[in-house]
């Protein structure tokens, strides 16, 4: 199949103490996948930026911010019974951590794929003192444009709207028929090294020192040059506040842990990416790997495991599409 590319397209409204507003060079939009069956899949590996604070404050309930030290408290138990776990968010947290584990263990490779022309960003900062606004349009610089300091009277102020009002008009109309041009994501290194010692890891003090010594597949951040961050992946959290569970989890009989096929290690990535996802959505390991491991697809299944047509619903396992190398083809 030929490659493809799904857009990000992001429109903000940011309050102006916000981490975000510290961005001043250019954010990278770079999300491609390469299967043209998979573009549903990014729906549940990359999420739209108007959507983390719900999903950070699902996982955190006490987050009031976009970021937070790791000696801050990680969770607030709710009153009542949990509220039990849907399948379809076990399954998307399954997929989230096998790309964790697989690029721990792998790294992306550089691809080639398309890339549609209207990728970009727009981004106004309001609140008190001046507004301003954060344009970037593919292949073009970004644009920062700051609200005068001095527009206080009526006809300044409506100025200033009507040229708000203006530019995301603009935006909006060039997103509407996107030209696809063909373009190169970076590759992401691994960290090989990490992943071997999480494998090794039995106690909660040693897990937490890997997450913590992690520089790019575990960290929760995605940070700018500029000095801001985001809180992109904040289901990696998880790993440091259950570590405890997570080396428990490892002692099940069902973990291979011995086995030294090519495929060994990629069994090892779906056993711990099941359970990392029953312990995102507060279920017990065992039982969000039961569960998954016995979950029905119907034909009429969009999952991220049918897009890929890997088991349970076809014969190819995940361990051997992953031993091959083709979550990237």
């Amino acid at each position: 199949m030929r490659s493809c590319w799904h857009p990000l397209t992001t429109r903000l409204d940011l309050p102006a103490d916000s981490t975000i507003s510290a961005l001043t060079t250019r954010f990278l939009v770079c999300l491609g996948f390469p299967t043209e069956s998979a573009i549903l899949l990014l729906e549940v590996l990359f999420h739209d930026l108007q959507d983390l604070a719900q999903i950070r404050d699902k996982l955190n309930p006490i987050f009031n911010h976009l970021g937070m030290k790791l000696s801050q408290p990680t969770e607030k138990r709710l009153p009542g019974r949990p509220k039990e776990a849907s399948e379809a968010e076990l399954l998307r947290y399954e997929a989230l951590w096998v790309d964790t584990f697989r690029g721990l263990r792998d790294g992306n490779p550089e691809i080639e794929t398309e890339v549609p022309a209207g990728s970009s960003m727009f981004i106004k900062r309001s609140g008190p003192g001046q507004e301003q606004l954060y344009i970037e349009g593919f292949g073009k610089p970004p644009r920062v444009i700051r609200q005068p300091k001095f527009s206080t009277t009526p006809d300044e102020l409506r100025s200033w709207r009507s040229r708000v009002q203006k530019e995301q008009d603009q935006f909006e109309e060039a997103m509407l028929d996107p030209a696809p041009v063909r373009a190169k994501v970076a590759a992401i290194p691994s960290e090989r090294r990490l992943w071997e010692a999480l494998k090794r890891a039995d106690n909660a003090t040693r897990v937490r020192r890997i997450y913590s010594q992690s520089n790019i597949w575990l960290k929760p951040r995605l940070e700018f040059p500029g000095g801001g961050f985001i809180e992109h992946w904040p289901f990696r959290r998880i790993l440091y506040r259950d570590a405890e569970a997570f080396c428990l989890a490892k002692l099940d009989p069902r973990y291979p842990g011995r086995d030294q096929r090519k495929s060994g290690d990629y069994r090892r990535v779906e056993y711990l990416a099941r359970v990392m996802a029953g312990l995102t959505v507060r279920l017990a390991p065992s039982t969000a790997v039961e569960m998954l491991r016995k979950m029905k697809h119907t034909e009429q299944c969009i999952c991220w495991r049918c897009l890929m047509q890997i088991a349970p619903r076809f014969p190819i396992s995940l361990a051997r599409y992953l031993a091959e190398g083709n979550w990237f083809r």
